[in-house]
């Protein structure tokens, strides 16, 4: 579970509650989850045959999963599942990745996978993409195949039971199935293909130069010291991106491309018999021979270093100062699938992973004066098929690697010294169970890609997959036997000649460490601790807090004799009341995942309201009462919004799934969260006691979250992305002042009692709120019944004082919310910013301002269905020209936007908005693409697009809304818009809301043609001398002309041998004649 701080330094609209872990606590539970709790034992023995038998794939129903061998070597994985409905998951998995590679072929194996779809010997210039588009299946980065360091994996996800694209008598099934056998056995790797195509591969390796990226990569060479791994990234080198031959990919696609080496998984809801699918399996890839014998099982040790590395790194894009301790094992698989006692070496590391980043999480938020670290996690990893690496990271001040270091060693070895607590460890067992138990109760729900994903682990690393009783047996059984002596075991692992390796990373103007030898004292100082018996048990490990300390029944007044008007909405199946203290509560039951209830709670007015009565510049004093309300939630969130400490809300939250988020935003305020039904009444006590609390500033508690955005700021400051993006917003939103980037000195002057006064006032009045709920409802322990129902609702979230009678009512969306105060740009505006980089690339936006018509309602509704249908039109239509036939983006972006204006203005008759346009590239080549994107507008709107074009944008929309359907959160978001719509404000009925843009949209599809959309385009664009559009482009920092000369001669000198006396002297002479170069060069500028 995720335990790291989100700060949200700009522009700091509130910090969502973080997910707590620790002691176990009683629950109410659900008939299901009663029933996995009365699973039957698991006799090992005698249905598994022992412990150290490999466990059978299933299930072992044949009319449900099947498994085998074609007489080519490839193996195939056929399994039933019922959801999504009509939909299947399939990939073809090659057992083979960039560790394959040789020295000259270094990012071969990734340049394969992106020729596969570029064109194979039956599908040329990508009509793969043309037919997943045709099926409404998506296509993009990231979307359909990866390349890791062992294997290579394509991924469809098609809609089955139905027919292919028009035109054509194959299913879309069986064609995905062939699409699989091309990316098999005939990927083209023609030289046509692979030079458009390096271009793409280019600019995702350009796109993964990060300062995170680089650390990892100097992280990885030292686990993988020695070892084959250290050098063979899966996005591999420029030098062989950019000139690797055709003859050299075919070469490499011939030798490991062969069946023996391939898994096919298919996963879904089709109707055909397994013996069906079974023979469409053995005709489609039957074909191939398998590799030979001297290149089928590659050998690529790893090793345990003895003696641990030091890595001191400074990184000019560093955005903190951050710590990384490692320990790498080997590990090697012994049978074709895991046995129980692999198995349970899987679940204790989970465990001892559980109860350490609990631990973690409470040093982060530790009483002590001076804090180690911001946030600290732990992970462990199988990084490759053949080594498991275990890493603690640490987020800590600028310069305080070294006591961030020190504090995560001594932690192990205070496990080793005391173990763990007993509440930790039935905390930790508890975290695990409740995951055993979700995933019993939602078996019948499991999403098929999810189950392909795991068959493609069993046929890749043996990973044991089963029928789902099984599996939730399994659990039981292991995790009702592991000890604090086994988790004890876990820690004696880590230590320092235990493949040990210690990074720290700086930013380049905080007091970096230069010499590994700092840290080794660190180590050898811990040692010597951990032998001297010096490292105590910690007092903030015995806390302990179970849900019912959260809130007790006598501290409630509540009125279950209230009468409620109960409103019933029959088109979308929900209800609705008003409860005694003013809150608007409306639910849906629904079966549409068990075990499942979401909540959303949400009011007008948010972090706009604290510039009420600003006009024009702010004062000092206004622009600091701004900035004091967008840390608010900040501050609130990690003191603790519920009234209870972080830390000890993860006690009392732990082995419960249940988690309340809250935020303030720029027009609202929210609640949101997952529940299952057992846990429910949890969440609204977290609801009351966030209405009841009043959140109070101490100065001491908030040295560390201060220190923590002071430099953030400061990093950001630096960082080339924030000043593109804030030189962006600057430009498209009129220089607002609500949008200024932060200054240290302003944080520096905000005030923290009256930041949390401001956070205070949001939710403090709950009659302006409406909460919705959609779920398994009837399983929630006495609510079957509405009228059960809403007296479990008035007992918790009734009982909410109310403070103001008179305030305790929603706000008018026009009359009450203050506009945030922004223009639009009324001319073309065109700027390149160029800032240093490690690792050069471009990034340019192109925004589009304008505006939409508000009345009546029913334009303005249709108005923004043809602004969204052309937005992914238009995206469709960048990805073929930028990348499909020209090769020189990863992706591009298409976004429409109308965040900035308030509600506010739906009365004046129009509503401000943007459209925008966001791609990558090589440095210097942003200019000529904006302006191919500003001639592929131009053309959308004089020259209609096919009727292929419209059928695939209108085929994927419907296949997205499908599957939407069937997902809890579709309905809460579509009850929470119904509410907030105009025709719900008009009718005061959800139904007629929910009709209304339901039926506007499909007024809509059933409009577009290549004709319509050539309108739209015409009317969101506008032609001619009217079209008004901002680029900004953001591009590196080039070298001097002397610096680029002296560089160039420098380079040009023999390696390893320094520079003879000569040398020296032509290049002083030739940085002379630079500067004469350079100054005429500038006279000459000014004269012209």
């Amino acid at each position: 579970r995720e335990l790291r701080r989100e700060i949200a330094v700009e522009p700091m609209e509130g910090a969502t509650t973080r997910e707590p872990s620790g002691a176990p606590p009683a629950r109410l539970g659900s008939s299901r989850t009663k029933a996995f709790k009365r699973l039957d034992p698991l006799d090992v023995e005698r249905e598994l045959g022992g412990h150290d038998v490999p466990i059978p794939l299933g299930p072992a129903d044949r009319g449900v999963f099947r498994t085998g061998r074609l007489p080519n070597g490839l193996r195939y994985f056929i399994r039933k599942n019922e959801y999504p409905a009509k939909r299947c998951s399939l990939a073809l998995a090659v057992n083979m990745g960039s560790v394959y590679e040789s020295e000259k072929e270094r990012g071969v194996a990734h340049i394969l996978e992106h020729l596969a779809f570029r064109g194979t010997e039956n599908f040329d210039k990508y009509a793969i993409v043309n037919f997943l588009e045709e099926i409404g299946a998506d296509f993009g980065a990231d979307q359909n195949a990866y390349t890791s360091f062992d294997e290579t994996v394509y991924e469809l996800f098609v809609p089955c039971n139905c027919d292919g694209p028009s035109g054509e008598d194959r299913p879309a099934l069986d064609k995905a199935l062939l699409v699989l056998s091309e990316f098999a056995f005939r990927i083209k790797a023609t030289k046509e293909d692979l030079d458009l195509e390096r271009g793409t591969v280019l600019e995702e390796w350009r796109q993964s130069r990060t300062s995170q990226s680089r650390v990892v990569e100097a992280h990885w060479k030292a686990i993988m010291k020695g070892s084959k791994y250290e050098k063979r990234l899966p996005i591999g080198i420029e030098e062989v991106i950019k000139g690797a031959s055709a003859a050299t990919v075919q070469e490499f696609r011939d030798k490991w491309y062969t069946p023996d080496r391939m898994g096919v998984i298919l996963v879904g809801d089709f109707s055909e018999t397994m013996d069906e699918m079974e023979k469409k399996i053995f005709d489609t890839f039957g074909e191939g021979k398998p590799g030979s014998a001297s290149q089928r099982v590659p050998s690529f040790e790893t090793r345990q270093h003895e003696r641990p590395q030091f890595l001191c790194q400074t990184d000019e894009e560093a955005t903190q100062s951050s710590v990384h301790v490692s320990f790498v094992k080997p590990w090697k698989q012994l049978g074709t699938t895991w046995d129980l006692n692999e198995f349970r070496e899987m679940v204790v590391g989970d465990m001892f992973e559980t109860a350490l980043n609990a631990r973690l999480f409470r040093r982060s938020h530790s009483k002590e004066s001076i804090q180690p670290f911001f946030t600290a996690s732990y992970s462990n990893d199988r990084v490759c098929r053949n080594a498991d690496c275990v890493t603690l990271t640490a987020n800590c001040k600028l310069g305080g690697t070294l006591v961030a270091a020190e504090s995560l060693l001594v932690e192990l070895a205070r496990i080793r010294a005391h173990g763990f607590t007993k509440q930790e460890v039935e905390a930790a067992r508890k975290e695990l169970l409740l995951d055993a138990e979700t995933a019993y109760v939602e078996r019948t729900k499991r999403k098929s890609d999810d189950l392909r994903d795991e068959y493609v682990g069993a046929f890749l690393m043996g990973e044991a997959v089963t029928d789902p009783i099984t599996e939730a047996r399994i659990s039981q059984l292991l995790l009702g036997n592991i000890t604090g002596d086994d988790l004890l075991a876990v820690a004696n692992e880590y230590k320092k000649d235990k493949g040990m390796v210690i990074q720290t990373v700086e930013p380049p103007h905080a007091q970096s460490l230069k010499e590994t030898d700092e840290i080794r004292s660190v180590v050898e100082k811990v040692v010597a601790m951990e032998a001297a018996g010096d490292i105590a048990r910690h007092p903030d490990d015995e806390q302990r807090m179970s849900p019912e300390d959260l809130l007790k029944d006598a501290d409630l007044d509540y009125d279950l004799e209230f009468k409620h008007d109960i409103r019933v909405f029959s088109e979308l199946d929900a209800k609705d009341a008003i409860l005694s203290n003013g809150v608007r509560v409306c639910w849906k039951r629904s079966r549409l995942r068990d075990d499942q209830v979401l909540i959303q709670a949400f009011a007008k007015g948010g972090l706009s309201q604290s510039i009420k009565g600003i006009e024009g510049e702010p004062s000092p004093t206004e622009m600091k009462r701004l900035r004091t309300a967008k840390v608010g939630a900040l501050f609130a969130s990690d003191i603790g919004a519920f009234g209870i400490k972080p830390p000890l809300l993860s006690e009392a939250l732990a082995g419960l799934r249940c988690g309340v988020g809250s935020n303030v935003r720029s027009y609202s305020r929210q609640l949101e969260g997952e529940q299952s039904s057992g846990d429910f009444v949890t969440a609204l006590k977290l609801i009351h006691l966030l209405f009841r609390t009043e959140v109070e500033a101490i100065d001491s508690e908030l040295t560390t979250v201060k220190q923590m955005v002071r430099e953030a700021i400061q990093h950001q400051l630096r960082d080339p992305m924030t000043r593109f993006a804030r030189r962006v917003k600057f430009i498209n939103y009129g220089k607002s002042f609500y949008f200024r980037p932060w200054t240290l000195e302003e944080f520096d002057q905000v005030d923290a009692k009256e930041a949390t006064r401001f956070w205070n006032e949001q939710f403090v009045h709950p009659g302006q709120f409406t909460l919705v709920i959609v779920g398994d409802i009837d399983e929630i322990e006495g609510a079957k019944t509405d009228e059960g129902f809403l007296r479990l609702l008035e007992k918790y979230v009734g009982s909410i004082q109310v403070k103001d009678p008179e305030k305790n009512q929603p706000l008018d969306a026009y009359k009450d919310i203050i506009p945030i105060p922004f223009t639009q740009p009324t001319a073309i505006v065109e700027e390149v910013i160029t800032s240093k980089m490690v690792d050069p690339i471009s990034v340019t936006q192109v925004t589009f301002p304008l505006s939409i018509k508000t009345q009546p309602v029913e334009c303005a509704q249709e108005e923004l269905f043809w602004l969204h249908f052309a937005c992914q039109l238009l995206e469709m239509k960048l990805m073929r020209e930028m990348r499909f036939s020209r090769g020189e983006i990863y992706s591009v972006g298409v976004s429409p936007s109308f965040s900035v204006e308030s509600s506010a203005a739906i009365p004046s008759g129009k509503a401000r908005g943007d459209v925008a346009i966001s791609f990558s590239c090589e440095p210097g080549c942003g200019a000529r693409l904006k302006r191919l994107v500003l001639d592929v507008i131009k053309s959308l709107r004089t020259d209609p697009v096919s009727q292929q074009e419209i059928d695939s944008l209108l085929e994927m929309d419907k296949r997205a809304y499908e599957l939407a359907l069937d997902e809890n959160t579709f309905w809460i978001d579509v009850i929470e818009m119904a509410y907030q719509s105009r025709k719900y404000r008009q009718t005061k009925s959800l139904d007629t809301a929910y009709l209304f843009r339901k039926n506007m949209k499909e007024d809509v599809v059933a409009k577009i043609t290549p004709e319509t959309m050539a309108k739209a385009f015409r009317d969101i664009f506008s032609a001619g001398e009217k079209q008004v559009y901002t680029a900004v482009t953001l591009e590196p920092e080039r070298p001097s002309l002397i610096s680029a000369c002296l560089s160039s001669l420098y380079c040009s000198l023999p390696a390893k041998s320094p520079p003879t006396t000569q040398q020296l002297f032509l290049m002083g002479a030739f940085a002379a004649a630079a500067v004469g170069v350079s100054v005429a060069y500038l006279a000459l500028s000014r004269k012209s």
